[in-house]
Order: C-alpha cells, then sequence, then structure tokens
C-alpha cells in the first residue's frame, strides 16, 4: 500500500477509536459500533484511500464483525429492487452505446437546428440533457464533447470562448439532465431506494420526474445564460451539421424499439390520478425494476448484448449503492439515525421545515464538493429521512433534496465524471471551471430549495 493510504487509514481508525471512547456518555454500545462504521465508511469515501466499491463492502462485514446486524441482513440491500433498475438501466445504455444510437439521436437534434452559436449550444445542451437522462451522464458528456471538438475546430474562436462554453455547456447539462429520471444519476435512485427501504414509500419512475425534470430544465437555461455571461464570444456563424444519411441497421432497428419501450414502460408503471382518471387507465402496475429486468431479459433474447457486455455494466457503482443502503440500515437498526437527527433538529432552531431543507440542501452539495456524489448521498441520505421524521416533515422531500443536491456541483473536476472529462479536454482552467461553477452551484442550491419548499409538499 502507499504512504497515502496508510496514513488515511490510519487517521480514520484513529478517529473511529476516539468516536467511539468520546461517546460512552449518551450513545448506547450499539449506537457506538453504528458510529465506527459511520466514521469508516464517511472516511473512506470521502478521500478515496481505496476503491469505493471495496469500502460498500466493508460496510456490512464490519456490521458483522461488531454484532450490528447478521452478515445476511446486512447483505440483503445489494440486491435491492433499486439494484435491479440501475442494472437494466445500465444494459440498455449499453446497447445504445454499441449500436451507435446515441450518436444518431445527437445528430437527429442537432441537424434541425440552425447556425448561431446559441442556438446551437442551447441545442447541444438539450441533447445532452435527452440522452443523460438514459443512459449514464459520462457516457453521454463524452459523446458530445468529442462531436463539440469537431464542431469548434471548423469556426474562427479569437477569444478561445466559444469551445470552453462548449465544453462546460456539455458536462453541465449532462449533469442536470441525469437529474430527470431515477436512471440519470445514480443518487436519485439511491434516494428512491432509501425512501422504500426505511419508510415503506415507494416513488414511481413518472413521479420522481415530476421531481427532478423541472429542476433540470431550469437548470439547463441557467447554465446557457451564465456561460454566455462569462465566457462572451465573438463567434457569429457555425457550420451547419448534416445528420448521416446511412440508414439504421437491423440491430439498431431493435435497439432503437427496447429503448422506446422501455421508455414507455418506465412512465407508464404508475399514472398520476388526474391522468388516470381522464384516460380511465391507471397504468400496467409493474415497477420500474420489473420494467427493467423485462428490459435485460429483451436484450439478452434478441442478441443485443452478449455476456461480454456485462463488463460495461458498472458493477462497482451497484456495489456502492448496496453499501450506502446497508450504512442506513445500520443507523436505522441501533437508533443512531435518531440521535444525528436530533441533534439537526436543535440546529434548525427546533425542526423549521425550511431551515431544515436548506440544511439538507447544502450540506448534501457540501460534501458532493470533496467526495463523490454517490458516497455522499449515502451518508447523507438516512440522516436526511431521519431528521424529516424526527420534526413532523416530509422526509420524501428531504431525501429527494439530497438525491438532487448531491448531484448538483459544477465546480470542481472532482465533483462529477462530468466535470473530470471536461477538465481532461484541456479547454477550460480550473479556475475558470470554479467561476462558472461557483454560481451554478449556487442556483441549483437556491432552485432546489425553492421548489422542496414551495412546490413538493403538493406533490406527496
Amino acid at each position: 500500500m502507499d504512504k497515502k493510504r496508510i496514513t488515511v487509514l490510519f487517521a480514520v481508525t484513529l478517529l473511529a477509536f476516539i468516536a467511539y471512547t468520546q461517546t460512552s456518555s449518551f450513545l448506547s454500545v450499539e449506537q457506538r459500533y453504528a458510529l465506527i462504521v459511520l466514521v469508516y465508511a464517511s472516511g473512506l469515501w470521502v478521500t478515496e484511500a481505496v476503491p469505493l466499491a471495496a469500502t460498500a463492502i466493508l460496510i456490512p462485514l464490519l456490521q458483522a464483525m461488531l454484532g450490528i446486524q447478521s452478515f445476511k441482513n446486512a447483505l440483503t440491500p445489494f440486491f435491492d429492487t433499486t439494484v435491479m433498475l440501475l442494472l437494466g438501466g445500465f444494459m440498455l445504455a449499453v446497447a445504445v452505446e454499441k449500436y451507435d444510437l446515441d450518436e444518431y439521436f445527437a445528430y437527429l437534434i442537432l441537424s434541425r437546428v440552425k447556425n448561431g452559436p446559441k442556438s446551437i449550444v442551447l441545442a447541444v445542451m438539450i441533447a445532452t440533457g435527452f440522452l443523460s437522462m438514459w443512459i449514464s451522464n459520462s457516457a453521454s458528456t463524452a459523446l458530445l464533447i468529442t462531436m463539440a471538438l469537431k464542431i469548434t475546430d471548423q469556426v474562427k474562436d479569437k477569444k478561445g470562448n466559444f469551445s470552453k462554453i462548449m465544453v462546460l455547456a456539455i458536462a453541465y447539462s449532462a449533469t442536470a439532465g441525469g437529474l430527470s429520471t431515477l436512471v440519470g444519476t445514480t443518487t436519485c435512485a439511491m434516494a428512491a431506494a432509501s425512501l422504500k427501504t426505511i419508510i415503506g414509500y415507494e416513488i414511481s419512475f413518472l413521479g420522481w420526474m415530476v421531481y427532478g425534470l423541472p429542476i433540470a430544465l431550469v437548470q439547463i437555461l441557467v447554465i446557457w445564460v451564465v456561460l454566455f455571461m462569462i465566457f462572451p464570444t465573438d463567434v457569429k456563424e457555425i457550420p451547419h451539421i448534416e445528420r448521416p444519411s446511412e440508414k439504421l441497421t437491423g440491430k439498431q432497428r431493435n435497439t432503437l424499439a427496447v429503448f422506446v419501450f422501455a421508455v414507455f414502460a418506465w412512465l407508464t408503471s404508475k399514472l398520476p390520478d388526474p391522468v388516470a382518471n381522464l384516460i380511465g387507465w391507471s397504468g400496467h402496475g409493474y415497477s420500474s425494476s420489473m420494467v427493467a429486468a423485462i428490459i435485460l431479459i429483451v436484450l439478452y433474447f434478441t442478441d443485443l448484448i452478449e455476456d461480454q457486455d456485462i463488463r460495461n455494466g458498472k458493477w462497482s457503482t451497484l456495489l456502492l449503492i448496496g453499501g450506502g443502503l446497508s450504512l442506513g440500515a445500520a443507523l436505522e437498526v441501533t437508533g443512531l439515525v435518531s440521535v444525528i437527527s436530533d441533534w439537526l433538529m436543535n440546529l434548525t432552531a427546533g425542526g423549521t421545515p425550511l431551515i431544515a431543507i436548506v440544511i439538507v440542501v447544502v450540506s448534501g452539495l457540501g460534501i458532493s464538493i470533496i467526495a463523490s456524489n454517490t458516497a455522499s448521498a449515502g451518508i447523507f441520505l438516512p440522516i436526511a429521512i431521519g431528521l424529516g421524521q424526527r420534526i413532523g416533515f416530509s422526509p420524501v422531500i428531504l431525501a429527494v433534496a439530497v438525491g438532487i443536491s448531491t448531484s448538483l456541483d459544477f465546480m470542481l473536476p472532482v465533483g462529477t465524471p462530468p466535470n473530470a472529462i471536461a477538465y481532461s479536454t484541456g479547454r477550460v482552467s480550473m479556475p475558470e471551471m470554479i467561476k462558472a461553477g461557483i454560481l451554478l452551484d449556487i442556483s441549483g442550491a437556491i432552485l432546489t430549495i425553492i421548489m422542496a419548499y414551495l412546490l413538493w409538499p403538493h406533490l406527496i
């Protein structure tokens, strides 16, 4: 092991020992054991001294060794229904990328846009945001940035700002677009899974879109305005983008059919009451996870994916989700989450809902700036849900706020994978990313707080 890993492991172990010995006056033995697990998970996830998936596996192991839960019970969250939902989404994304349908979608949108710089950038952002709703935001960023660099290389950009706008617009809109669906960004699925596991509340695929899509749309427009404000450009015209004339192959048509079926099936699992009453149909009734399983089987039966494609299924992310849910279970069964929630309740001046929302959003966003967004959600989701229960405010709203806020960082390359991809192009510097990102972080946080306080209570 390298020196950094040894140092971090020693520091986390020392911190866990101090936390255990110094809390004996107000925590039970079981709660102090859970605190050890929380310290290890938080410390290793934030520092990334070991792979995130390794820390996820350590969580149930520590629970069994400390007697918090049996190893069997601690491992149960690793195949939560949300894991199947994301696995189906991941493999659908693999098929879409494998047969270049993502590129087809992108050109389909871009080829119909006027060649002005602002309209082209907005179209690219919409294409990126749309793709990020259904495939990983890192995949959609990588695809569109490649296309964007080809576009910027064909224009006279004396200030060099247009390439910065294009690169950041794609990365940021990928992050925003992913907030729209349960398969767009991992933190959204984690929020839904935590609510189902801890309080038994289930958010449907369409139900999540009611929360996330408005924020994504508004944030994309804010990103568009902010980037052109910060990076003024003298570019007047962009070469017209032609869609490839080749017809879709048989595999592409089949993948497109599965994709359309997936979108339709996920959206019609459970229709809102006004829509159901209007058309006389409340939805097919199969959960989003069951739909994902059907999609996975169809992809296999039609030979659109093979065993070798499984390696692209982002297994480390699935393990991370299981670890986060297992950590939440440990905090719940020992009652530690109630203790932390009481402390936060005192911090919120007796449990004011608005202050609770502000703390949840700011904390979730703040943690995700220095740690991965999935790790941040895993740490904070059970605490936010517990806080909602303690102050008599909807834990659903607070959990959704965490799921969204932990994926709202636009400041640093480490914040989200799209940020890292944008920075790696060399077209934008760290100070420039921070300059644009800090404004977008603030706007995203304010937008989430406003929606959570004024609109979301009417959606429960």
